[in-house]
């Protein structure tokens, strides 16, 4: 009798955990990413939004880049290829205020995406940039939020990328 009721129990919870699991399993996808060398250190952020389907895919993507053999450094967004051309400014946000003002140029690439690197509001260093927003990821621990042509951005680093990208910036760019 005790077997009985254990073998029907099994099979009730076997098939509970098979539906329950079959119906949530979802994709998960990274929020943040790093390729970390001697020749470059890149911390890639995902904006995560549902298409359709009902499935997260990565509608705004950010990377800080460094090359560290020739000292370039500079933040990029990639877009999809309906994102309008030209100039638009970008604000990084810190709890509902406005903090800092970017300006993008965006370009077609390919007929696949567009493109774009920020550039403080008025200047044209993207090297200023990268430090000005790098300073403010960091400050932020990975949590930020962008907003431009009445759209908000929210981005959120994985604490391990973040440290291994600011550790890689530390060792090839000390002040």
């Amino acid at each position: 009798m005790c077997c009985f009721i254990f073998m029907r129990w099994f099979k009730k919870a076997t098939l509970f955990l098979y539906v329950f699991s079959f119906h949530t399993q979802a994709e998960l996808l990274p929020t943040s990413t790093t390729q970390l060398n001697e020749k470059s250190c890149r911390l890639d952020l995902y904006h995560l939004t549902k298409n359709e389907n009902k499935k997260f895919e990565s509608s705004l993507q950010l990377a800080m880049i460094t090359d560290n053999i020739h000292r370039q450094r500079y933040v990029a967004i990639k877009a999809d290829i309906n994102h309008p051309q030209g100039f638009e400014n970008i604000s990084y946000y810190r709890m509902g205020q406005p903090v800092e003002i970017f300006t993008a140029n965006w370009r077609k690439k390919r007929d696949e995406y567009s493109v774009t690197r920020l550039v403080m509001l008025g200047g044209t260093s993207d090297k200023q940039a990268f430090d000005v927003f790098t300073k403010l990821v960091k400050q932020d621990k990975g949590h930020l939020e962008l907003r431009a042509s009445n759209k908000r951005y929210h981005f959120t680093a994985n604490n391990k990328d973040l440290n291994d990208f600011l550790g890689c910036l530390n060792q090839h760019y000390r002040n």
